[in-house]
C-alpha cells in the first residue's frame, strides 16, 4: 500500500502558478509518479451476478416484522412527539419508534453494509396501505436502528421536495430534460456516484411507466478492475480533484479514492456532475484528459460489473457510499401527449430517500478536506449531509457556474469523453 503522502498528500511537483483572477484550489499535478497500488478484494468486491444471488438482496420482511413496524408507526404517530413539514416527519428516532425483532434484523444488516458487500435490499413493505406521512415515519424509524438520520444536502438542487435540509427526500420528476434547473428534479439519468453521507437508502413507492431502473456497482470491484485495465490512471484517482459543494469556498478538492492509513478501510467520493461544475469556477485548474478518462472508466467498468434493477414498490435499498456507487437510468415522465396521465408529478415514479450515519461506520482519513466536508472523520458519529456545510458557512452557487447554465455553455456530463448508450431522456 502506498504511503500516506502518496494517498492523501499535496505533491511538491504541482503547478502552483496563479493570477489575480485564478487561484488554485488544488495543488495536485496532472501526472504523479505511480506508487505500487494493491487490489483491495474482499466481500465488497462483488459482481452483479453475485449480488443478485445474495441473501441480503431482496430479503423479505416477515409478517412479524411488518406487524411490529405497523405497531411502532401507529404509536409514534400518536405519541405527540412529532412535527411535520408537509409529508416529512421531524423527530423520528429510536426513542419514539420501538422495535425488537426487526431491530435484530437491522443489526445483522448493518454488519453486511459495513463489513460485507455494502449493499442490501429489504422487500415487502405494503406501501399502498399507508399515507406518505405514515410511510415516512415507518421508514425513518427503521433507519434509526441503523444509525443517525442526517439532513440531506445538494450543491445543485436545493429544494425541500428533494430533501434539502430535511431528514427525508421525495425522489420524483418535477420537469423533463437532461439538466435539472431552478432547483427542480428532472427525469434525467444519473451517472454512477456517491452522496455526501455514509449510507443512502431508498424506499420505492411508485415506479415509472417506462425506464427508471436503479443501478449499483461495487466501487472496490471497479478499483481492482482498473488496476488491471489502466494502472497508470489509478494514482490520479488517489490525488485531489476539485468538486463543488455548499460550504466554505464553494469548491473543495478531495481524492476520489482513499484508504485509511491505519485501518486500511477504503472510501470513495464522486459525483461527476459536481466535478464538471467545478470546471466553470474561477481558480480551479482544468482536468487533464487522463483524469477525464479515469472518471469515465469508473462509469464504464461500473456498468459492466454492476447490477441494474427496477426497484418495485415496497422494496428498500441500502447503499454504503464508501463501498458502492449508485445511479439510475432516465424514465418517462409524462404520457400526457398520448392521452395518458399516468406519469405526472403526482402519480409517477416516487421514492423516499434517507441519509444515515451508521452506528458502526468507518473512520475516514484525518485530513482538513475530509474534516471540512464530513464534519467529523470519527467512526459512528453523525456526519455528512448539510450540517458540515452550515458549519463552514453555506455558500451560494458560484456566479460563473450560474452564468454557464444560463448562457447554455454548461452541458450536464458534457466534458466526459463517452456518451453511454441508452442514457437519454427520450426513451
Amino acid at each position: 500500500m502506498p504511503s500516506r503522502r502518496a494517498l492523501f498528500g499535496r505533491h511538491a511537483a504541482a503547478d502552483t502558478i496563479a493570477t489575480p483572477l485564478r487561484r488554485a484550489f488544488s495543488t495536485s499535478p496532472a501526472y504523479v509518479q505511480s506508487p505500487a497500488f494493491d487490489k483491495l478484494g474482499g466481500p465488497a468486491a462483488w459482481r452483479g451476478s453475485e449480488l443478485a444471488e445474495s441473501e441480503w438482496w431482496g430479503k423479505k420482511l416477515t409478517s412479524a416484522h411488518l406487524a411490529e413496524l405497523q405497531k411502532a408507526t401507529k404509536a409514534c404517530m400518536e405519541s405527540g412527539t412529532l412535527s411535520f413539514d408537509g409529508d416529512v416527519p421531524i423527530g423520528v428516532g429510536k426513542h419514539n419508534f420501538k422495535l425488537e425483532e426487526t431491530a435484530e434484523l437491522v443489526e445483522a444488516m448493518a454488519e453486511e453494509l459495513e463489513n460485507g458487500s455494502g449493499v442490501t435490499m429489504l422487500e415487502g413493505v405494503p406501501v399502498a396501505d399507508y399515507s406518505l406521512k405514515e410511510l415516512g415515519v415507518m421508514y425513518l424509524g427503521l433507519c434509526s436502528y441503523l444509525g443517525h438520520n442526517v439532513n440531506q444536502s445538494s450543491s445543485g438542487l436545493r429544494s425541500k421536495s428533494r430533501g434539502f435540509g430535511m431528514p427525508l427526500g421525495h425522489v420524483k420528476a418535477e420537469m423533463r430534460g437532461k439538466t435539472p434547473l431552478d432547483g427542480k428534479q428532472s427525469n434525467n439519468y444519473f451517472r454512477l456516484h456517491t452522496d455526501r453521507c455514509d449510507l443512502i437508502t431508498l424506499l420505492s413507492v411508485r415506479t415509472a411507466s417506462k425506464g427508471g431502473q436503479g443501478r449499483v456497482a461495487s466501487a472496490v470491484a471497479v478499483h481492482d478492475e482498473m488496476l488491471e485495465r489502466a494502472p497508470e490512471l489509478v494514482p490520479l484517482l488517489y490525488s485531489p480533484i476539485e468538486r463543488i459543494w455548499e460550504g466554505g469556498e464553494g469548491v473543495i478538492a478531495l481524492p476520489i479514492w482513499a484508504v485509511h492509513p491505519e485501518t486500511g478501510k477504503f472510501t470513495t467520493q464522486i459525483s461527476p456532475s459536481y466535478i464538471e461544475n467545478a470546471q466553470y469556477v474561477n481558480g480551479v485548474r482544468k482536468l487533464t484528459q487522463d483524469e477525464i478518462e479515469a472518471i469515465d472508466l469508473i462509469e464504464e467498468i461500473g456498468l459492466e460489473l454492476g447490477h441494474d434493477y427496477l426497484q418495485a414498490p415496497g422494496q428498500i435499498t441500502f447503499i454504503n457510499n464508501h463501498l458502492c456507487y449508485h445511479g439510475r437510468t432516465a424514465w418517462k415522465h409524462s404520457y400526457a401527449d398520448e392521452g395518458n396521465e399516468r406519469d405526472n408529478e403526482e402519480n409517477g415514479r416516487l421514492l423516499l430517500r434517507a441519509w444515515v450515519s451508521p452506528y458502526n461506520s468507518r473512520a475516514l482519513p484525518d485530513t482538513p478536506e475530509f474534516n471540512e466536508m464530513w464534519g467529523s472523520v470519527e467512526p459512528g458519529v453523525p456526519r455528512g449531509g448539510l450540517e458540515p456545510a452550515l458549519a463552514q458557512g453555506l455558500k451560494e452557487k458560484p456566479p460563473e457556474l450560474v452564468e454557464a447554465y444560463v448562457s447554455g455553455k454548461a452541458d450536464y456530463y458534457g466534458m466526459y469523453k463517452r456518451k453511454f448508450a441508452g442514457e437519454d431522456v427520450e426513451i
